[in-house]
């Protein structure tokens, strides 16, 4: 009976510390400080929220933005520090953006294209590279 006990216990603790390993770096809220698209500064998302929450996202725009929310999926390599997120709504709705991003303490900067993923985090004018630039929301 002991043993038992002691085997679900070791249960337990392992399938916690497996659920807690299969989240990103990127999890939880995010607010949107800049983004920069095809180069030009798109002011109508700052203060906006991102939230990642397991392999899924939901963009919500500022009050007083007229931008619909956007939903989707996302993939992570952390070691390779790419993103691959798959919107189910919105401008993106049914593509595969391929993405970078990089993590500096709360201040999370990611940068994506419609068809090949970037190599930095620059969006020059006619790149059609997003860069989006956010701080974790406490």
């Amino acid at each position: 009976m002991r043993t038992s006990v002691l085997a679900m216990g070791v249960a337990v603790v392992f399938a916690a510390t497996a659920a807690a390993d299969d989240k990103t770096p990127l999890e939880g809220k995010w607010t949107i400080n800049s983004l920069t698209r095809d180069g030009k500064a798109d002011d109508g998302m700052k203060g906006a929220t991102r939230v990642h929450e397991a392999d899924k996202y939901i963009i919500t725009p500022p009050k007083d933005s007229k931008a619909p929310t956007t939903e989707g999926t996302f993939t992570v390599d952390a070691a390779k520090k790419t993103i691959d997120m798959k919107p189910s709504s919105g401008n993106f709705k049914g593509k595969t953006l391929l993405g970078v991003y990089k993590l500096d303490g709360d201040t999370l900067t990611i940068a994506f294209h419609e068809s090949e993923r970037p190599t930095g985090f620059e969006s020059k004018e006619g790149s059609k590279v997003v860069v989006a630039v956010m701080k974790k929301a406490k």
